[in-house]
């Protein structure tokens, strides 16, 4: 086992039997079901920079290998977070501010803010409650 691989549910849809063009990783029910693991597997494996022309939610780019998510998230010039994150557009007039979404600078000063709540001495702190409340 490969540490991306899980059992597929009974009627899971098997990415291995689609044509690679026809691979689509924002399809809901592949969470359901626990398919896309494999989907992302093969996406990993023969297309690790896909194009999904035609979706639910438009035409995407999946970026599967660690060094190219890398890439990609470093480089905001050429790949901005700034406008949204999601797959799909966002409804006219909805842009609520997000630092997750905003690109470096204001990404960098809403993140040193927020980051001390989250540290992990913080959170060993917070265990007992965390786990209380979930």
């Amino acid at each position: 086992m490969d540490g991306f691989s899980a059992p597929k549910s009974k009627g899971a849809i098997d990415p291995w039997g689609l044509p690679l063009e026809g691979l689509d990783p924002s399809r809901a029910e592949l969470f359901q079901d626990g398919s896309h693991l494999e989907f992302f597997k093969r996406l990993r494996q023969e297309s690790p920079v896909h194009y999904t022309p035609q979706s639910q939610f438009g035409a995407f780019w999946s970026i599967t290998r660690f060094h190219d998510i890398m890439a990609v998230d470093t480089n905001h010039q050429v790949f901005s977070s700034d406008r949204d994150i999601v797959i799909g557009d966002n409804p006219e007039g909805f842009a609520p501010l997000n630092f997750i979404a905003m690109d470096p600078p204001k990404h960098d000063v809403q993140r040193r803010a927020a980051t001390p709540a989250v540290s992990p001495r913080r959170l060993q702190d917070l265990e007992v409650l965390i786990r209380q409340r979930v």
